[in-house]
Order: C-alpha cells, then structure tokens, then sequence
C-alpha cells in the first residue's frame, strides 16, 4: 500500500491560503473536498476507485448500445 495525504496537506487544501493556486481553484468552482478525499486514499486505492469507474463507464454504454438495437 501507498502513502496516503498528511494532516497537513488536508487542511492545505481544504483552507488555502489566499492568492494561492488551490484558492483560486476553490474561487473557481473546484471542489476541493472531492480532491481531499480521493487524496486521502492511498495511490492503490485510488487505482481500483479508477477501475470500478471505468468497469462501469464500460457496461454503461454496452447497456446503452443494446437499448439502441
């Protein structure tokens, strides 16, 4: 297993300093609560997250696909 975010970094992104880059994400619209959790997995985790998303992208449009038949 990876090395997950550190307190540190968490409270660094969830109260930016002003005028940084993560604070004009945050001014943007980014959802840094979004980025703090998937931040506190650890790469692995992160990974099978990506696949299960991918996993059901893919049936998704299969499903689609045979509606559309």
């Amino acid at each position: 297993m990876g090395k997950r975010m550190n307190d540190d970094t968490r409270r660094f992104i969830l109260d930016p300093p002003p005028g940084s880059a993560i604070a004009r994400a945050r001014d943007y619209g980014i959802d840094l609560t979004q980025l703090a959790r998937n931040l506190s997995l650890t790469p692995d985790q992160r990974l099978e997250k990506a696949e299960r998303s991918r996993r059901m992208a893919v049936s998704l449009r299969e499903m689609r696909a045979e509606a559309h038949r």
